[in-house]
C-alpha cells in the first residue's frame, strides 16, 4: 500500500499510512505471530525518504535493529539514502561505517548524499576510495553523482577525468543525465563556450535536460545570446513541457534590460498557455505536516 501511494504521487496518503503503521503494524503482527519482512522495512524507509521524515525513519532503524534483517545490504543502503535525503548526512555515515557489508548501491547512496548536501570533497575522496581501497567498480548513477560533485564544487579538470574514464576505463555509455551534468559542470565554471562545442560534439541528439542545463549557465553568466539558442533548441524538443525554460530566458533577458524581448516572450507564453507551477514545501512539527 505505502510503495502504491508513493507511485501514485500520493503524498498525503503515503504520509498518513506510514504514521499508522508505525502506530500499529509492529503491534499487530507481534500479536498475530506476523513477521514483517524486507519489502516492509524496504517500503517504509522508502517513504520516510521521499517524506524527509527522519524521526519517523529512526524509529523504523529501532525496529529493524531487532531483527534478522539489520544487516540486510537492501536496507543499509535505503537507510542511508533515507538520512541523507533528510539532510542528516552524519546519521548516514554512520550507518555506512556499520554495515557489515557494502556493495556498490551502498557506496553510491553515501557518495550522493555528500554531493547532495554540500560535501563534494567527501563525495569525489569516498568516490576514488571505493575503486582504489575496495576495487568495486562504479556503476551509471555512481559516475553521475560523482560528476554532481564536481560540478557543485567547480572541478572542471577533474569532472572530464571522470567522464572520460566511464568508457575508456569501464565500459559505461554515458546517459543524457551524464552529458547534461557535464554542461551544468563547464558552465558553472564559466566556460560557457567549451560548453556549448561539449554539447556539439554529443554522439546523440541533446535532449531537453542537456538544453536546460546549458540556459541555466547562460543565465548565471548573463549570455543573452547562447541562452537565446539554447532556449529555442529545448522548445523545438518541449514546446510546454518546459515552464522554467522560459521562465529562466526572461529572466536572462529581464537583466540584459531587454524588455520588449521580455514582453515578447510573456505574450507566447501566454498563447501558448504555459505557466509556471506555484512551488510548495512539507513543513513538519510534533508529527504533523
Amino acid at each position: 500500500m505505502i510503495s502504491g501511494y508513493l507511485k501514485q504521487g500520493q503524498v498525503e496518503e503515503s504520509l498518513g499510512l506510514v504514521h499508522r503503521l508505525l502506530a500499529t503494524v509492529f503491534d499487530v503482527m507481534s500479536e498475530k505471530n506476523v513477521v514483517p519482512n524486507v519489502s516492509t522495512f524496504a517500503s517504509v524507509i522508502g517513504a520516510c525518504s521521499m517524506l524527509a521524515t527522519f524521526e519517523i525513519g529512526q524509529q523504523v532503524q529501532c525496529q529493524l535493529m531487532k531483527t534478522p534483517f539489520y544487516a540486510d545490504i537492501k536496507l543499509g543502503s535505503a537507510l542511508i539514502d533515507m538520512y541523507a535525503k533528510c539532510g542528516r548526512v552524519v546519521d548516514a555515515r554512520r550507518v555506512f561505517d556499520h554495515m557489515l557489508q557494502k556493495n556498490v548501491f551502498s557506496w553510491t547512496s553515501m557518495i550522493d548524499g555528500y554531493g547532495k548536501n554540500g560535501f563534494p570533497d567527501e563525495a569525489l575522496e569516498l568516490f576514488g576510495k571505493m575503486q582504489k581501497e575496495y576495487c568495486i567498480v562504479p556503476n551509471y548513477v555512481t559516475f553521475l553523482s560523482a560528476l554532481s560533485a564536481c560540478a557543485h564544487s567547480g572541478l572542471v579538470d577533474k569532472g572530464l577525468k571522470i567522464f572520460h574514464s566511464m568508457e575508456s576505463e569501464y565500459l559505461v555509455k554515458p546517459g543524457m543525465e551524464h552529458y547534461a551534468c557535464m554542461v551544468d559542470l563547464l558552465g558553472r565554471a564559466g566556460r560557457l563556450n567549451q560548453a556549448w562545442e561539449f554539447v556539439m560534439r554529443m554522439p546523440e541528439r541533446p535532449n531537453s535536460d542537456v538544453w536546460a542545463a546549458l540556459l541555466s549557465s547562460c543565465r548565471l553568466h548573463g549570455n543573452i545570446d547562447m541562452a537565446k539558442l539554447a532556449a529555442n533548441e529545448l522548445f523545438k524538443l518541449n514546446a510546454t513541457g518546459r515552464p522554467g525554460a522560459y521562465v529562466a530566458l526572461s529572466n536572462t533577458l529581464a537583466a540584459a534590460g531587454k524588455w520588449e524581448s521580455v514582453t515578447e516572450l510573456r505574450e507566447i507564453m501566454k498563447e501558448r498557455g504555459i505557466s509556471k507551477d506555484t512551488g510548495c514545501s512539507w513543513v513538519g512539527t510534533d508529527g504533523v505536516f
